[in-house]
């Protein structure tokens, strides 16, 4: 699609000459990553399109364990973008080169042209699609597409999930097949009572554009209402579930049980109660297995999560009711056995359950929040060990099938990542791959250090990096970018290794560079979160402060040259940031951030804030324009006119109540834009963040 390419304005233009031009820059000493770093130096155009592979070079994934010895793994080659595969032999150490192992079975049928969500069955035999709002089947042994839905119009999707959904909580696709193959499961949306938000959409050679329209729920407005429906691939037939369709609800995604159970999960509107159900895929019927009740909010997305075992006998449920999450075993008819976890920390992922040995293997938060250890506890709560050993952070975690070894990656804040295979004792059984790219010896790598800094009330450590400038020298004053996102389950500061040509170029250029977390972003469990409950946005941005006060108080850092940038919530929190938190913040620059509740979906929002009419002055108090008065720095505004998620609506918002008040400001509208910048647009977007750096931060 075309799209309409603006001229870069005169101070961009002479930004980019600037960068173009060998750097100001003085080379300097870091922590001895590489004796032989050259300590090349970076120009715009390296950082931003250069290949970061080259840098920080993709690690080993595997493909399958082969017995508990052997394993296969790939690696991505950055210069040829090619896939490359290898075996581990465990016994002997040996790593081996291979060709690439035979693809798995294809389908036994074609899906026809011109269609959506295509989901294929289990058995490889049959698929279901959607066409116009609704679903069809097609099968290897029947020659004829068969119609499972006619319904389907405008405002009746089948299958196709509706915005609301598909944004916050099942994605596009809401089918979803039996292990056996016999039924689909699937929703139906009702959008006619959901309110219609029209986008004017430029990038189009129409010469008077077009408007897009979506049935868009705004903060307490009317959802969608649903049906799930269950179509039986024998009988041709279709039950519903037997759940009151116009009750004010949300559903979660579809799964089914060992035994071909549907399970469905319920939320009340008012999202603080959880139900999950078993429904009969042949009548409809529903079976309660499990429920709870918080004072806060309940995530559907993430609360009463479920594993089964002893052959769906018994299940595994997690839950943060506590405040902390935690597992829990069950028995299928919702009575409880015993917690398994427990504790003023966080399980993160249930890794591996041997069944035999009645153990499970998990990572938790629990030495550090900041990084990720892998534990095992027998099934009745008792031997708890932590496998892990180090200050690292361990991801992507693989356990053989004799639960014997695992593949992990580690690494932390000044150690960088390597993918190794352990022993479940901890031990080290031999390196896979490292992420040190080809080009890596090239750079001198800025320094980075994590550290924790008190909360204003003192009730929460907050996690904080910073990347300090090359030859950096504490006798000197240095600006701080510092770089947030900030909404809830959202953290972005481990202790883990992380490094771009971007920051390595800001690095060389003088910038301090700050990442920080709050206490509603997942460090904390739910007891950090609950915090922001009716008031999203206010103690997020109080710790943000913390921080800024505390960068503010060290010699090094200049006292009126703290910028904050952030993208969606964290262009939220960069907006409170200029305004609530004026007093802290000098700079900012603000991506297509919510300034006003008011203005996003019903179910992200209502969860933490409920409904305007319920919770009036908590939308008033959280609001950016409630806030604009404080406003005295230099704040800049980005938002994609085609955004469909947080509609420019917002934006212009902010931009109105800054002119009716004689605020001066920058924004900066990018035609064809959805939520979130690729392409030219992107690269633009990074070369007007230049200008801004270079013209407020190091002039």
């Amino acid at each position: 699609m075309k799209r309409i390419e603006k001229k870069l304005h005169r101070t961009l233009l002479n930004s980019v000459a600037i960068l173009s031009r060998p750097i100001r820059f003085i080379l300097l000493s870091v922590i001895s990553l590489s004796a032989s770093a050259q300590q090349k130096i970076l120009n715009f155009t390296d950082a931003y399109t250069g290949n970061d592979q080259l840098l920080t070079a993709p690690l080993p994934v595997l493909v399958e364990w082969k017995g508990s010895q052997q394993l296969v793994f790939k690696k991505a080659n950055p210069v040829s973008q090619s896939e490359e595969f290898f075996t581990a032999n465990l016994q002997n150490k040996q790593i081996d080169a291979i060709t690439k192992p035979a693809p798995a079975p294809g389908l036994l049928f074609s899906f026809p042209p011109k269609i959506s969500l295509p989901t294929a069955s289990p058995d490889r035999q049959c698929g279901a699609y959607v066409r116009n709002n609704n679903i069809f089947l097609v099968e290897q042994k029947r020659p004829t597409v068969f119609a499972v839905t006619s319904d389907g119009n405008d405002s009746t999707l089948n299958g196709a999930a509706s915005y609301v959904y598909q944004e916050e909580i099942t994605g596009s696709n809401t089918m979803r097949w039996s292990h056996n193959s016999q039924y689909l499961a699937f929703m139906r949306f009702d959008e006619s009572n959901v309110p219609v938000f029209s986008l004017y959409v430029t990038d189009t050679d129409e010469q008077n554009g077009r408007l897009e329209k979506y049935r868009y729920p705004k903060a307490g407005q009317k959802n969608p209402t649903v049906r799930i429906g269950i179509f039986n691939r024998t009988t041709r037939k279709t039950v519903w579930a037997d759940f009151n369709e116009k009750e004010d609800q949300y559903f979660g995604v579809l799964r089914f049980s060992p035994d071909n159970k549907l399970i469905v999960k319920w939320v009340n509107r008012r999202q603080n109660q959880i139900k999950v159900f078993e429904v009969d895929p042949d009548n409809g019927s529903k079976k309660l297995l499990y429920e709870e009740t918080q004072a806060t909010w309940v995530n559907i997305n993430n609360a009463a999560s479920i594993t089964w075992l002893d052959s769906g006998r018994n299940v595994i449920i997690g839950s943060d009711k506590t405040g902390r999450t935690h597992f829990y075993l069950y028995k299928r008819d919702g009575s409880l056995i015993n917690a398994i976890t427990s504790g003023d920390y966080d399980t993160e992922d249930l890794l591996a359950i041997d069944e035999a040995k009645r153990i499970l293997y998990f990572s938790a938060r629990k030495e550090n929040s900041a990084r990720l250890d892998i534990y095992s506890i027998r099934l009745d709560g008792t031997n708890m060990q932590r496998i892990t050993k180090g200050n690292y952070h361990f991801t992507n975690v693989w356990f053989s099938p004799d639960f014997k070894y695992f593949v992990a990656n580690y690494s932390n804040t000044t150690t960088i990542t390597s993918s190794a295979v352990f022993n479940t004792k901890g031990e080290k059984l031999m390196e896979l791959g490292t992420a040190r790219g080809a080009d890596f010896n090239n750079y001198a790598i800025p320094r980075k250090q994590f550290i924790r800094v008190k909360s204003t009330d003192g009730l929460f450590d907050l996690p904080v990096t910073i990347t300090y400038p090359l030859n950096f020298d504490s006798t000197k004053k240095y600006p701080v970018l510092m770089t947030v996102y900030g909404g809830p389950y959202s953290s972005r500061v481990f202790d883990t290794w992380n490094i771009s040509l971007s920051e390595i170029y800001w690095a060389q250029q003088g910038v301090i560079q700050v990442s920080a977390d709050n206490r509603s972003s997942g460090h904390f469990g739910k007891t950090g979160m609950n915090y922001i409950y009716r008031q999203a946005g206010i103690y997020e941005t109080e710790d943000y402060m913390a921080v800024g006060r505390w960068l503010k108080q060290q010699p090094w850092v200049h006292p009126s040259k703290l910028c904050m940038t952030g993208f969606s919530a964290g262009g939220r929190m960069t907006l409170l940031a200029l305004t609530y938190g004026a007093d802290v913040f000098d700079y900012g620059v603000a991506y297509y951030g919510p300034p006003d509740w008011r203005f996003y979906d019903t179910q992200y929002t209502e969860m933490y804030m409920s409904t305007p009419a319920d919770n009036p002055e908590g939308y008033q108090k959280t609001s950016v324009l409630n806030w604009i008065h404080k406003y005295k720095g230099m704040l800049r505004i980005i938002h994609g006119n085609s955004d469909q998620n947080v509609h420019p609506q917002n934006s212009l918002e902010v931009v109105n109540a800054l002119q009716e008040q004689g605020k001066h400001f920058e924004f900066i509208l990018y035609p064809g834009v959805r939520h979130g910048f690729r392409g030219k647009k992107w690269l633009h977007s990074k070369q007007e963040l230049a200008v801004f750096i270079n013209k407020y931060l190091l002039n």
